[in-house]
């Protein structure tokens, strides 16, 4: 009799990718997961997704000018409420918030799942943009970090803008992290939404590591809707 492993459906990676930027390095990482990638170039793609990655790259103004001209902006609105797996990485996790400073013109909002607005790092007290290796304290704890270990492992960041915490958005802080003095928010997760202001695909085997255990538990998720026929209601 075949065993329950083999019975498990592999989920498929659908992939946010509007254009802005070289995404082959997270391509490489999801594959080197052992999972498929199907690539997102309608809205009517993202209500069906199994689990969305989001490795948005560029300007805060350019990504959400993208996704509000393509109708993407929305659909990734019900994504998002419906609970459903995604993973925002750097300008992926920035378009979570309901705004940011990294405008041109009229202010776009954001998507607005996490309260609070992104802001620029004050180059009067420390070299801008951040780029480079950083360590992260965990706030809570994450399935999606199960193959991580808990001391203050160091990923790659690249980016001028941070979220700071704040009481509103402290219950969505995965972890924080410190650059020259300021602390910000590097990473969040409630339910099944997670998002990196680092590069996990750029962070090595910390990194992958990080795509593995987020897949995994989605993968998990996806199989128990498909035994109940319903929408995702487990949390990572």
């Amino acid at each position: 009799m075949a065993s329950d492993n083999n019975n498990k459906k592999k989920l498929t990676v659908s992939l946010l990718d509007y254009g802005a930027g070289n995404v082959r390095s997270v391509r490489n990482a999801i594959i080197s997961c052992g999972y498929s990638i199907i690539d997102i170039t309608n809205p009517s793609q993202i209500a069906q997704a199994d689990v969305i990655i989001f490795p948005g790259v560029g300007s805060y103004h350019s990504a959400m000018t993208v996704l509000q001209s393509r109708g993407y902006d929305n659909a990734l609105r019900d994504y998002l409420a419906s609970n459903k797996p995604y993973l925002g990485i750097c300008l992926g996790m920035q378009t979570l918030f309901e705004s940011s400073e990294e405008t041109v013109g009229n202010p776009l909002p954001g998507l607005g799942v996490i309260p609070g607005k992104v802001i620029k790092f004050d180059e009067t007290k420390r070299s801008v943009p951040h780029i480079g290796w950083n360590g992260t304290i965990q706030h809570q704890k994450s399935p999606a970090m199960r193959y991580i270990s808990e001391r203050n492992e160091e990923v790659y960041f690249v980016h001028s803008y941070y979220a700071p915490i704040t009481t509103e958005n402290s219950q969505w802080v995965l972890t924080r992290t410190s650059y020259e003095g300021q602390e910000y928010i590097s990473s969040v997760q409630k339910g099944n939404v997670v998002a990196t202001q680092f590069h996990p695909e750029k962070s090595g085997k910390v990194g992958l590591n990080f795509i593995k255990g987020f897949l995994e538990v989605s993968s998990f998720c996806f199989n128990i809707c498909i035994s109940c026929a319903q929408l995702c209601t487990t949390q990572l």
